[in-house]
């Protein structure tokens, strides 16, 4: 059985995640890239010792995954990544819809 000392190690770390989800969310609004590849690294490393707190057989869930404190970071996590990937998708768009236009005007200059 788990001590409190390692449950509340175990949230710490998703918090953490959390946090820096928001952070990469913000930054990918104000296109800084570079600090998303940092911000990027830092979850990279925050998952693993994740992994290394609560090694788990491939498939299986943590047996915090009850966890009604647990299950609310992850919903906030997942909820930024989504709000991000939308706002990439739309961020695709609008640079394709730049693209095509460019396009289309060379083409018409090529006309002229």
């Amino acid at each position: 059985m788990q001590t409190m000392d390692q449950r509340q190690e175990l949230l710490r770390l998703p918090c953490g995640l959390r946090d820096l989800s928001g952070t990469e969310n913000q930054a990918l609004r104000e296109v800084a890239l570079s600090r998303v590849d940092e911000i990027q690294v830092e979850k990279k490393s925050l998952r693993k010792q994740i992994d290394e707190l609560e090694a788990l057989p491939e498939g299986e869930l943590s047996r915090h995954a009850a966890d009604v404190e647990v299950k609310q970071v992850v919903a906030q996590i997942m909820q930024m990544d989504r709000e991000s990937n939308e706002h990439l998708l739309q961020e695709m768009d609008t640079l394709k819809a730049e693209a095509d236009r460019q396009s289309q005007a060379r083409t018409n200059i090529r006309r002229v």
